[in-house]
């Protein structure tokens, strides 16, 4: 899969397709914070559907404007249909199964592990609001949380510079195997942005176009 990628002056161009409201809502608000090197110019895609990434990212992808694109979602609980056919559609993109590692950003069981971990190191093994909604009041004082914009606002607004820092702390640990609970590999994209070296860019398009 050839396309052809143009440097822009206003920097380097990185694309996120975030599965829905909760994940484009959190990446821009760190957007926001400016947590991430000047180096890059990251846009943001809500896709509102885990089922709608693929055909974003596709799209996303072979436009040239773009020098890396990647997509944050969650996997949901097992037996992961819906984000296993997104890795399978990415796996017959690009002829390789490190793709999907390359370019996904998954939180399981959800992306609410990652916003509260802004707060305390916690290990949810649910995905369900009304199972979480507990500890996501305690801390982020909202109460009988539903995902609601205004809900959403009120806890992004919690999120800082300092305890961003106190985010990667708390997810550190957390497995890298996206079928067990919990776990993420968000750090690698956050380290991605975080770099003023932007020689990972050429090593991860030498990797999906299986150059040698």
């Amino acid at each position: 899969m050839e396309r052809r990628l143009h440097m822009k002056q206003s920097g380097h161009k990185i694309y996120i397709v975030c599965e829905g409201d909760e994940e484009y809502d959190y990446l821009s608000r760190l957007k926001e914070l400016q947590v991430w090197s000047k180096q890059y110019s990251v846009k943001l895609k809500n896709a509102g559907s885990i089922d709608n990434i693929a055909a974003i990212y596709q799209d996303a992808y072979m436009n040239d404007n773009y020098e890396a694109v990647f997509i944050f979602c969650d996997t949901e609980l097992a037996p992961y249909a819906q984000y296993n056919k997104l890795k399978q559609t990415l796996i017959n993109l690009f002829g390789t199964s490190a793709a999907a590692t390359a370019v996904v950003f998954f939180c399981n069981p959800c992306t609410m592990q990652i916003i509260l971990s802004h707060f305390k190191r916690v290990r949810l093994k649910s995905n369900q609001k009304s199972i979480n909604g507990s500890l996501i009041e305690k801390l982020t004082s909202v109460k009988n949380y539903r995902a609601t914009e205004r809900q959403r606002t009120a806890i992004v607004k919690k999120i800082t510079a300092e305890n961003y820092v106190l985010l990667k702390d708390n997810i550190k640990e957390l497995s890298l195997n996206d079928e067990e609970v919990p776990s993420t590999n968000f750090l690698q994209l956050l380290s991605y942005l975080e770099r003023n070296d932007v020689g990972w860019i050429n090593e991860l398009s030498t990797l999906l176009e299986g150059e040698d």
